[in-house]
């Protein structure tokens, strides 16, 4: 808070108080008038230094818990957790052709793309030159799925009808 803040805010519960006060006169001059007029009398000192220590007291707590008030860091419950990519941390190799069968259709042997596999970008390229080098190499079979791998899990999000 800056100091013209911390005065205003002085300011307005020094007047609360002595509003506070005030009422408080009313409320018992209902009961009798010269013991209160005694008791808050502006003209004695124990009046103005427990009301203005009140005051100081109440404002020195508030600001205190205004200071203290902050909302707390926290991650967002909400956040859905980041998709990481299948094969980030695997190395490709075309000579490995059950990983590689396992991003290649089983009915007509093409590619998947990348919103079937859910690779990222590298990861799709790196796929797609290591199928290809195994197809030209003939480790792998151009227009179908070798039938050895059809019974492997699927990494790819893609249900077929069987």
């Amino acid at each position: 808070m800056t100091p013209y803040n911390v005065a205003v805010v002085f300011t307005l519960y020094l007047v609360s108080c002595i509003y506070i006060v005030h009422c408080f006169k009313k409320m018992l001059a209902a009961r009798g008038g010269r013991f209160i007029q005694h008791v808050f009398s502006p003209c004695t000192t124990i009046y103005s230094t427990t009301i203005t220590g009140q005051c100081v007291r109440i404002i020195s707590s508030e600001i205190q818990k205004s200071k203290n008030d902050m909302p707390i860091k926290m991650e967002n419950p909400y956040k859905e957790p980041a998709k990481g990519c299948v094969l980030c941390n695997i190395t490709v190799d075309y000579k490995n052709v059950q990983l590689l069968s396992q991003f290649v259709s089983p009915h007509t042997g093409r590619i998947y793309g990348r919103h079937i596999t859910g690779l990222c970008g590298q990861k799709q390229r790196d796929i797609s030159k290591a199928i290809k080098k195994a197809h030209h190499m003939g480790f792998m079979s151009v227009t179908l799925k070798d039938p050895t791998f059809l019974r492997d899990p699927n990494i790819c999000s893609i249900k077929h009808l069987e």
